[in-house]
């Protein structure tokens, strides 16, 4: 059975503090780094919660004005419909009538199929008896708050994971450079023995 050793100093936000004499300014600094970006992205998890909520109750709350102002009557073709637009659709548009409240109104319908003069159209219009669309269910709130808070945190993550990503590169670069000038600084003193000798 293999066993699983936790390391705790091996931590990005632990390591900042470690005394390890072998700790150089360039691994504190990408510890840091880290740690910041992991604290970044966990104040983006509420954030996008807040949003998330926010964006839900603003939602729900169009949606439900949208249901309270807008119902669904019965229009009349005026004449026969028009094809939409693309002949290989069955879209067509028509000339309809309606009245409410002792009002007429007039307008172009968009239809699914084509309709013949005087047929019925089931429409929606607000509270002034103008056409509108349907009203938007108000379950889509959910979708489009967990929607926005998702797309929300993924951007400050990815954003998070680059910079860090980056600063990890860049000390890599110092790091394998520093190597490289004691190896050299090594080979050219001949291990230290130079010195020695003089």
């Amino acid at each position: 059975m293999e066993s699983i050793v936790i390391r705790p100093m091996t931590w990005p936000v632990l390591r900042l503090f470690s005394r390890n004499p072998l700790m150089r300014t360039s691994d504190r600094v990408e510890a840091a780094v880290t740690a910041l970006g992991v604290l970044v992205v966990v104040i983006a998890t509420a954030w996008a919660g807040v949003a998330g909520t926010m964006i839900h109750d603003t939602e729900t709350q169009k949606y439900l004005e949208q249901a309270r102002t807008r119902h669904a009557l019965v229009a009349n073709a005026v004449d026969d419909s028009a094809p939409a637009g693309a002949a290989e659709t069955t879209a067509s548009t028509v000339h309809a009538r309606w009245q409410v409240d002792g009002i007429n109104h007039a307008d172009v319908i968009a239809t699914r199929d084509a309709v013949k003069a005087g047929a019925p159209l089931q429409i929606w219009v607000d509270g002034t008896g103008n056409q509108v669309d349907q009203p938007t269910p108000v379950a889509r709130a959910d979708r489009d708050a967990w929607t926005a808070a998702l797309v929300g945190w993924l951007i400050v993550a990815v954003a998070v994971a680059h910079v860090v990503d980056v600063v990890h590169a860049h000390v890599k670069r110092m790091q394998n450079a520093q190597w490289d000038r004691e190896i050299r600084s090594l080979v050219e003193d001949d291990g230290g023995r130079r010195n020695s000798s003089q």
